[in-house]
């Protein structure tokens, strides 16, 4: 589901616009510049055991495909589910060990802080400038938005972290179903996610992966043009049971 990658890539790009790491901001959100993409990247900045920093992970999960055309031409009704994983994380001293970096036990604070960074999101994806790519991929705004907050293991410790879970119905992409050449990189992908493609290029990061996602994408055989077709009929005697008129069709001559 190579439209699946491109809504994930599309949100990411929403949330760290590339055009902004050169000059480190401003950033749409207060995570600015640390959201990741499929994970949360390692740390090691942090300054101070008291510093705290918000985080973003974006991914995608569940995927359905509803058919939606009973007669003619097969379409679909794609909806992917795609998930944000947010938290406020500080440095911890450990007894005779280095500093950890871990998940806060929340407070005031940074309870307001997650409230603040989920609805930052929210409104970066469907209404900002910087959403533009992704508002292109999705069709419409979030058909279901859902946040829960963690705990953490026996001790029920509530955390300053939450994970929503957004369902968004997709853009249609369809092959070409018989190119007149082989396509070679971003051709290679359906037309619709063409232009989201070669837009998704401000970082060499997304340049990279978007490249190896198209070079992989799957493509319909080359067209077979057809000059001339000739077919062959041979008469039959006349019979009170005549038998059925045979015809070949095995001089199709094509280039």
């Amino acid at each position: 589901m190579l439209a699946r990658t491109f809504m994930r890539l599309c949100a990411l790009e929403a949330l760290r616009p590339s055009s902004l790491l050169a000059t480190n901001g401003p950033w749409p959100t207060i995570a600015e510049q640390y959201v990741s993409d499929s994970r949360i990247d390692p740390i090691d900045d942090l300054a101070g055991d008291e510093a705290k920093r918000p985080l973003i992970g974006v991914y995608t999960e569940a995927t359905s495909l509803t058919k939606i055309a009973q007669a003619g031409p097969l379409f679909h009704k794609g909806e992917v589910d795609l998930v944000f994983e947010i938290s406020v994380v500080s440095k911890f001293a450990v007894d005779g060990g280095q500093p950890i970096i871990d998940f806060c036990e929340t407070d005031g604070e940074t309870e307001a802080a997650l409230d603040a960074l989920e609805d930052e999101i929210y409104q970066v994806l469907h209404f900002a400038p910087s959403g533009a790519l992704f508002q292109n991929m999705a069709k419409g705004i979030a058909e279901s938005w859902e946040s829960n907050a963690h705990r953490s293991g026996e001790e029920e410790i509530r955390l300053a972290r939450r994970t929503i879970r957004a369902r968004y119905r997709m853009k249609e992409s369809y092959l070409d179903p018989a190119p007149t050449t082989a396509p070679v990189d971003l051709a290679r992908l359906p037309a619709a996610l063409q232009p989201i493609a070669s837009a998704l290029n401000g970082s060499t990061y997304l340049t990279a992966l978007v490249l190896g996602a198209a070079r992989a994408a799957y493509v319909m055989p080359t067209r077979v043009n057809l000059n001339t077709v000739g077919i062959g009929m041979k008469p039959q005697p006349v019979t009170n049971n005549p038998a059925s008129v045979q015809g070949v069709a095995g001089n199709l001559q094509g280039t």
